[in-house]
């Protein structure tokens, strides 16, 4: 069939439920890819493609005896090594886990093994998701996809590679920070991060190590939306495992997928009142953003929202959420080993006032983002302040000619949706005259995932980006 590799998991689904396509055929499909171009850009830490082979052929018997099928029924997905597997080490970036081997699959694994989802293997992140960069100490850099000396971005840096390539039509990723559409952004693709507790999160199991609880969400890293809300409404849906998991969604995810959202209000900010934006991003997103009025029939206005900037209440509260006596005891005997931004941030020195200080801020930035919602529908921005940048840096140290910090400056927009829990995607705007992507952000309303889908999906619709692929991703092409 030709160029099997672009289609979309959707388009896959509906082949394999017509009988058309075998799920055997796309692992072998998606294992040569792989071969001959993940060497180049590192996207995958482990691979399990013999045991998705088998599973494949399990699958291809079942389909002789059956017409009823999950919509992940024998489609090919990468997870992140942020998840805990049992068949491969989840290592987390870091060389303190480059061992660990978890007793049980994460829940949103097992769900994607129910829902007879075929995983091919792990992607890479930095270590223990703390950058929204992709390199860590244990595995070679994920590299951009547009441009191989740039960074993919991250946390999910593996999983937007994948996809971004064509190694696989959807990755399972996580999002602490931006760690979904900040990667989805660099790599020109969709990544969507649900309202919190839409993907249920278990709360105190695996790594002891783990520091993202407060802030963590699980979602879909896909080349369309209509791929991304498959993958929601195979993976949605409450748990006990974790107390703030949502019931089961009242709307129907299929319903995410109408375009027309004329008389929707918008807001939106190009710098939130504080940040330094890079003048070509604000361009490009500038004239994405002017589309919702022009082609989409919305009413757009633009706001300064009126929190202050919260970078450092922000790292203050992600500070406290680490196990900190294991951490920093397992970092001191392991120094020359762990990415040197870690031990610079576990060497700060923060009072108990300072988390008191950070939690008044964080409810300062709800309150206002609540207040800015009760009178719009959306709240669009950039997804990053700046393009992509060359690998193995933390962020660019001037943002539009003034000093900035590399860690947080670059990604004032997306930690924000964290602290709020509020539903937020990441869609490509546009390509600067370099080449390489910059990303749109849609924010919507709290638990809004339905109207924040369908814009998405109108803005893809209006202004397609699913088939521009990067070069590289033709270099496995045999038609």
């Amino acid at each position: 069939m030709k160029e099997l590799w672009k289609k979309s998991a959707t388009e896959l689904s509906q082949l394999i439920r017509q009988k058309e396509l075998s799920p055997v055929e796309l692992v072998d499909l998606y294992t040569e890819r792989i071969k001959n171009i993940d060497p180049i850009i590192h996207a995958f830490t482990f691979l399990s493609i013999d045991a998705a082979k088998e599973k494949a052929k399990a699958l291809e018997k079942e389909i002789l005896h059956g017409d009823t099928f999950s919509p992940l029924f024998g489609i090919p997905i990468a997870i992140k090594d942020h998840f805990d597997t049992v068949s491969t080490p989840s290592t987390f970036g870091s060389y303190l886990l480059k061992d660990y081997i978890a007793k049980e699959d994460h829940l949103l694994v097992k769900r994607l093994k129910e829902a007879k989802a075929l995983i091919l293997g792990k992607t890479n992140m930095p270590e223990f998701g703390f950058s929204a960069t992709s390199h860590n100490p244990i595995f070679p850099a994920t590299r951009n996809p547009w441009n191989l000396e740039y960074t993919s971005g991250g946390s999910s840096s593996g999983s937007a590679a994948a996809v971004a390539t064509g190694l696989c039509p959807l990755s399972l990723g996580s999002d602490g920070g931006g760690s979904i559409r900040i990667p989805a952004s660099f790599c020109g693709i969709f990544g969507y991060k649900p309202s919190r507790g839409r993907l249920p999160w278990p709360i105190g199991k695996g790594r002891d190590l783990e520091h993202w609880e407060l802030f963590s969400h699980a979602g879909p890293l896909s080349r369309t939306v209509e791929d991304a809300v498959l993958f929601l409404s195979v993976l949605s849906g409450p748990d006990p495992s974790d107390p703030y998991s949502l019931p089961k969604a009242e709307f129907c995810w299929s319903d995410c997928l109408k375009e027309d959202i004329r008389g929707l209000k918008i807001a939106y900010s190009l710098d939130l009142g504080y940040a330094r934006i890079d003048p070509e991003v604000k361009q490009i997103v500038t004239k994405s953003i002017e589309l919702f009025e022009t082609d989409l029939g919305c009413n757009i206005e633009e706001v300064d929202p009126g929190w202050p900037d919260p970078s450092e209440a922000f790292s203050t509260l992600v500070y406290f959420g680490a196990d900190l006596p294991v951490l920093k005891k397992a970092v001191s005997e392991n120094s020359q080993k762990i990415s040197s931004h870690i031990t610079r941030f576990l060497e700060r020195s923060f009072k108990p006032e300072d988390f008191s200080q950070a939690l008044k801020i964080r409810r300062k930035v709800i309150f206002e983002m609540s207040k800015l919602m009760e009178q719009y529908d959306l709240f669009l921005t950039p997804v990053t302040a700046v393009p992509p940048f060359p690998l193995y840096f933390q962020g660019p140290d001037i943002i539009d000619g003034e000093r900035a910090d590399p860690l947080l400056s670059w990604i004032p927009f997306t930690y924000i949706m964290n602290m709020t829990g509020q539903p937020a995607a990441a869609v490509p705007a546009g390509w600067t005259s370099k080449s390489v992507p910059v990303g749109l952000q849609i924010a919507g309303r709290h638990l809004d995932d339905f109207t924040t889908l369908r814009a998405a999906y109108a803005f893809q619709k209006a202004c397609p980006w699913q088939d521009k692929w990067p070069p590289i991703a033709f270099s496995a092409s045999k038609d």
